[in-house]
Parts: structure tokens; sequence; C-alpha cells
């Protein structure tokens, strides 16, 4: 089946939360829209799965959190990258 326009379109709103998601940092009916679509939608369920794994290394791998400045520089690199994706 090929997605549509609209199904694309879902993706790529998750796609700005499920990072978000990941990190508990939503509430919870956003919880349970992410939940909902992962579940209907195979490709966002192997990218959260693969971010969630991601996550788990990194956090295995160092326990000391990242200084608040380099956090916010990541995060506003990750919107940038997403509004040019959109462009």
């Amino acid at each position: 089946m090929t997605p549509t326009p609209a199904h694309r379109e879902r993706c790529r709103a998750l796609l700005e939360r499920v990072s978000r998601y990941v990190d508990g940092d939503v509430t919870a009916a956003e919880r349970r829209a992410v939940l909902a679509h992962i579940r209907r939608c195979p490709c966002c369920q192997a990218m959260a799965d693969g971010l969630k794994q991601t996550v788990s290394v990194c956090r295995d791998a160092s326990r000391t959190r990242l200084p608040a400045a380099v956090n916010a520089r990541a995060k506003a690199r990750v919107k940038e990258l997403l509004r040019d994706r959109r462009a």
C-alpha cells in the first residue's frame, strides 16, 4: 500500500514528537496518540523502536547528563533539519 499524503503528514508529525515520547516527556494524550499511530504504521514502529534502542545504548554508555547548552543546541539542530526536510 502506498502511503497517502495525509498519512505521510501524520508520520512527519510523529517524527517531531517521537524523541520526546521515547524520553517520556509527553502528556498522556500525546503518548496515546503516538502509540496509536505506531501500532498502525510499521515504518514508524520500526523508527520508534530503533530510536528507543539507540537511546538505551547511549544512556548505558554514559550516565552523565549533557550540559543544558549542548542539549539545547542539539534540539535546535534537530528542529532545523526537520524544517529543511519539509521544504
